[in-house]
């Protein structure tokens, strides 16, 4: 499974406070380690495998002093025109159980601010190791809870293939927007969850899969996805890339 998102950043935030960007992570870390024990560790990824494993991101439940001098290190100098990226794993090199987190911080590019997230599966088809829907809705609760984002996606890599608009982001199995919607304005979702903050709801995930897990060959899936796709940009909800 595949987690991807965009968010803006304060403009006074500086990009050279590792400390402060790795402790932002940290209740999506947590929350993936209650999913899936294999997501407890976090390492920074290194030049070799002996490397990355030498430094962890995460002491006691706050960010190592090993990952805070390695990217400062690293990005020393660099201002705030050019692209940095917090780049971390879960130290296994498996295509079944390993995973890898990354953060865009900095640039001018079209994705200058974002997450991505690569949890690797057995078999995406009938199993997620994020657990059921409403198990994954919460991860992604906590994306939105720390990042403000401007929208989240999960699901299968392979649906990029199969979204309706490539200059938009797809709906797959979840997709999280920054809106109140109502099933009159989605009728084809399967659930709508309401994304709470300080008593008020801040954006809807809306799901196209709740009953198994979203599968990319699966054609009652895609078309379900896909509807919802057209449903929203239909009334202006599902915005380009250009205009985040």
């Amino acid at each position: 499974m595949n987690i991807s998102e965009q968010h803006r950043d304060r403009s006074d935030l500086s990009s050279s406070d590792w400390e402060y960007h790795l402790r932002r992570l940290l209740p999506v870390v947590s929350v993936l380690k209650e999913t899936d024990r294999r997501l407890g560790e976090w390492y920074v990824k290194g030049m070799t495998e002996q490397e990355a494993l030498q430094r962890r991101v995460y002491e006691d439940m706050a960010p190592s002093t090993a990952a805070i001098d390695f990217f400062s290190k690293k990005y020393r100098g660099k201002g705030k025109d050019k692209p940095k990226t917090i780049g971390i794993w879960n130290g296994i090199n498996s295509d079944e159980e390993g995973a890898s987190i990354r953060i865009g911080i900095d640039g001018k590019g079209l994705f200058a601010k974002s997450i991505e997230i690569e949890i690797n599966e057995k078999d995406e088809s009938s199993y997620s190791r994020l657990g059921n829907y409403i198990s994954a809705a919460g991860v992604i609760e906590k994306i939105v809870n720390a990042y403000g984002s401007l929208y989240v996606t999960l699901g299968p890599h392979s649906y990029n293939a199969e979204k309706t608009f490539d200059d938009r982001p797809g709906v797959s199995w979840m997709l999280y927007l920054p809106h109140v919607l109502t099933l009159a304005q989605v009728p084809e979702a399967r659930d709508l969850i309401p994304v709470m903050r300080d008593g008020e709801q801040q954006g809807t995930i809306i799901v196209s899969v709740t009953d198994e897990v979203f599968d990319v060959n699966n054609r009652e899936h895609l078309k379900v996805a896909n509807d919802i796709e057209i449903r929203l940009a239909d009334q202006d909800l599902l915005p380009r890339f250009v205009d985040l």
